[in-house]
């Protein structure tokens, strides 16, 4: 009964401290606007290191506060490098992994999102995210074009430091949505996905077209995974959970990356296409190892990491 109390009092506390603490770090973000025209590379740092504070505040609440337990595996990438980044979309907490890495590589300053277009209308966090350069989508090819040539070039003059984060899925991995895919699947000779939608590639075409023999020379394929104690593989907590109480040991996490050189990647759009769906496959397939026997036998082994 105690927990049932102190749940909600608990989510109600922590969402207006971080309602508050987003308050005033928008207002240094609107008296960062003045130095634009100064210095595009200040005007950058200073957001970048707002930013930097809400993601920052936000992860330390889930791992040192509330004990996340966080395994990693696959490749340890470099710190301080820039890349494009993508992973499989399960839940809002899939930000906190991408996060968790990004924290302890010296980029959580530098995370920049592809968004919903309407996220920009929530007041503080939409604005907040506007002034910061978060790019927001429509999903209209021809609009959202633009908007990402602009912001790639805005990078691109500056030689800003950057993780480029994008779910190619689409949305979130739902029950109508996965039979969806798998019909389009079916209907396309595609192979058959169980663990992930299959990705929209268009948009990740248009980014290492653009980013080819710049300052951003890799990418990153994250993969992530839940498992509950009781409910199983696949089940994240919702955001309040994330900030109500201790995660371990009732939640396990776990994040696989795999780092690719551009370089390498292929130059035609429709090998490219074909070399972003060969990796979801991949994915699949790692993620139904896992649901059979967790970290277990993962080659390279699996290990921890302090931030």
């Amino acid at each position: 009964m105690l927990e049932v109390v102190t749940r909600p009092t608990m989510a109600f506390l922590y969402g207006s401290a971080l309602f508050s603490f987003c308050s005033m770090l928008n207002v240094v973000q609107v008296c960062s606007l003045f130095l634009r025209p100064i210095s595009r590379r200040l005007f950058f740092e200073v957001n970048a290191r707002v930013a930097g504070s809400m993601w920052k505040v936000m992860q330390m609440i889930m791992e040192k506060r509330h004990k996340a337990a966080i395994t990693f595996s696959g490749d340890k990438i470099p710190r301080n490098e820039s890349a494009l980044v993508f992973g499989n979309h399960r839940s809002f907490v899939d930000f906190y992994m991408f996060h968790s890495v990004a924290a302890r590589r010296g980029m959580l300053n530098y995370m920049n999102y592809f968004a919903k277009d309407s996220l920009k209308y929530i007041p503080f966090y939409g604005w907040g995210m506007w002034i910061m350069g978060i790019l927001f989508i429509s999903r209209n090819w021809q609009q959202d074009q633009l908007k990402i040539n602009k912001l790639f070039a805005q990078i691109l003059d500056l030689q800003a430091p950057v993780w480029i984060a994008s779910f190619l899925e689409g949305s979130r991995l739902t029950p109508s949505k996965l039979a969806a895919s798998q019909k389009f699947m079916l209907g396309r000779g595609l192979p058959l996905l169980s663990n992930v939608l299959m990705p929209r590639t268009k948009g990740f075409i248009a980014c290492v077209n653009k980013f080819r023999g710049s300052h951003v020379k890799c990418v990153y394929d994250f993969t992530f995974a839940y498992y509950h104690k009781t409910k199983g593989f696949g089940v994240p907590p919702n955001l309040v959970r994330v900030h109500t109480g201790q995660l371990s040991p009732e939640y396990k996490f776990h994040v696989h990356v795999k780092r690719y050189l551009i370089e390498d990647l292929p130059t035609d759009d429709e090998k490219l296409s074909e070399w972003v769906v060969q990796k979801y496959v991949e994915k699949d397939a790692f993620l139904e190892q896992m649901k059979e026997s967790w970290t277990d036998g993962i080659e390279g082994g699996v290990w921890t990491e302090k931030w």
